[in-house]
């Protein structure tokens, strides 16, 4: 049976690979840490100076800006600023990414219409 659940952001935990250099993340909503499903949420960090690469994947996506600004890459070089309380929809397959131009953490909000993130297939190019 489905419950509501409830989570503070600074009750979940960093996660870091070594193949996605300095970028951390947390997982918020995601079916491997509770019974939900349909949707999954979570936040990625990206400091000062880095970037999330251009990719694309299958699922559309909203990312809500938290904290920090920076540029939204886009197909064809196309570049958005993006800050604190931006919102950003992103359709099925469309190529982005994000550079941090700031000077603190860019943080962002990341929804997909997903069970989990590891069902998102990160195609880059």
């Amino acid at each position: 049976m489905e419950t509501i659940v409830t989570r503070h952001v600074n009750d979940c935990s960093w996660n870091q690979r070594e193949d996605r250099g300095d970028l951390r993340w947390k997982f918020l909503v995601d079916a491997t840490e509770m019974d939900s499903h349909g949707l999954s949420a979570g936040i990625i960090e990206v400091p000062v100076g880095s970037e999330l690469s251009l990719h694309h994947h299958q699922p559309q996506e909203i990312y809500v800006i938290r904290a920090g600004e920076g540029l939204l890459l886009q197909t064809g070089g196309k570049i958005q600023q993006v800050r604190k309380d931006s919102v950003v929809y992103i359709p099925q397959n469309e190529r982005h990414g994000l550079k941090n131009t700031g000077d603190v953490a860019l943080e962002v909000l990341w929804i997909f219409p997903t069970d989990c993130w590891q069902e998102i297939e990160y195609i880059r190019d």
